[in-house]
């Protein structure tokens, strides 16, 4: 009887379980809003998640309203095709990097360039703003192997950082504007400090195995995500770059990945045409989703309620959550 009442309460701890696994899975629809005439390579959310941002092969970036997908306007000027983009802190500005080695500042609202800023000397692959509110800097990665740092304000460069031995891949701030992660080629991130007069990196994270293609910071700063061409995703906790956990989430090469402003929920794309989100803190998968197409970029609303993608055929797609609000808090800067 001791030994049936034992296996009565396992039962009981098992459905438990599986009830509360089930509760935290996430359900989503797709549909496509729109199109570019080739890749579309990053995508962006503004801070209010009113508005996304796209950057395609065919040398254009497009903005749409959120939540309903709506194309508002295409900004031309780039000479060669557009590779990722970032909004600033306050939503006013946008930055774009391109292969024509630029960086162009456009002004949202009339979709004017603002700065072309020149200095890179091979193709800028990333850039992101500060997300401090009224920053004007900005940071950028190039196929030259450096990271520089833009007073887009001004249209001045305020400081290069080398440090990696192949090329810089992409960048994103701390959400308290403190540091600046690159990754490159050379399969490590690096650390950088914000403040103009330190040059050297302040950590170097390595544990990768093949090219970092992007990382990010979480919205509270205290996590920093990296994916790799092999489709390895590695959570480490920041400031200290303690490797908390590494997920083999994709089976082909991860591109971009992005967080909720739960700071644990993130939602990684891949070559291999599937959209999936993770808990970093638990490594469990709450969604996977087969889009049928690849997946070159995303981004999503604060609460992870729209998750926009940018696909290897052009289109611009949306999972919407079921019952869900698009996100309307403040996501603290993007």
């Amino acid at each position: 009887m001791q030994m049936l009442r034992s296996g009565a309460s396992m039962l009981v701890v098992l459905a438990a379980c599986a009830v509360s696994t089930w509760a935290q899975q996430r359900s989503y629809t797709a549909t496509t809003i729109g199109k570019h005439a080739d890749e579309v390579l990053g995508v962006f959310v503004n801070d209010a998640n009113t508005m996304v941002a796209t950057c395609s092969l065919d040398e254009t970036i497009k903005l749409w309203s959120l939540p309903d997908g709506k194309e508002l306007r295409t900004l031309t000027g780039h000479t060669a095709q557009v590779n990722n983009l970032s909004f600033s802190g306050d939503d006013k500005q946008l930055a774009s990097a391109s292969h024509d080695r630029t960086i162009r500042i456009w002004d949202v609202q009339t979709g004017k360039v603002l700065q072309t800023l020149n200095g890179h000397n091979a193709e800028v692959i990333g850039v992101y703003y500060s997300p401090v509110e009224g920053s004007n800097i900005v940071a950028s990665t190039s196929f030259d192997k450096t990271v520089k740092i833009w007073d887009a304000g001004l249209g001045l460069e305020a400081k290069t950082l080398r440090g990696h031995s192949m090329q810089t891949n992409n960048v994103a701030f701390s959400y308290d504007g403190k540091f600046i992660a690159s990754c490159s080629d050379d399969r490590t991130v690096m650390i950088w400090s914000a403040d103009l007069s330190k040059k050297e990196p302040v950590l170097t994270l390595t544990g990768h195995t093949a090219p970092v293609l992007t990382a990010l910071y979480s919205f509270d700063s205290k996590y920093l995500a990296t994916a790799d061409e092999r489709g390895v995703v590695k959570i480490w906790a920041m400031p200290s770059g303690e490797l908390v956990r590494s997920i083999n989430a994709h089976m082909d090469l991860v591109q971009d990945v992005a967080f909720a402003e739960d700071n644990k929920t993130l939602v990684t794309g891949s070559l291999d045409k599937t959209v999936k989100m993770w808990d970093i803190v638990t490594g469990q998968n709450l969604m996977t989703m087969n889009v049928g197409v690849e997946v070159w970029s995303l981004d999503l609303t604060s609460n992870a309620g729209l998750i926009v993608l940018g696909c290897a055929d052009g289109s611009v797609r949306m999972l919407k959550e079921s019952g869900s609000e698009a996100g309307r808090s403040n996501k603290g800067g993007r």
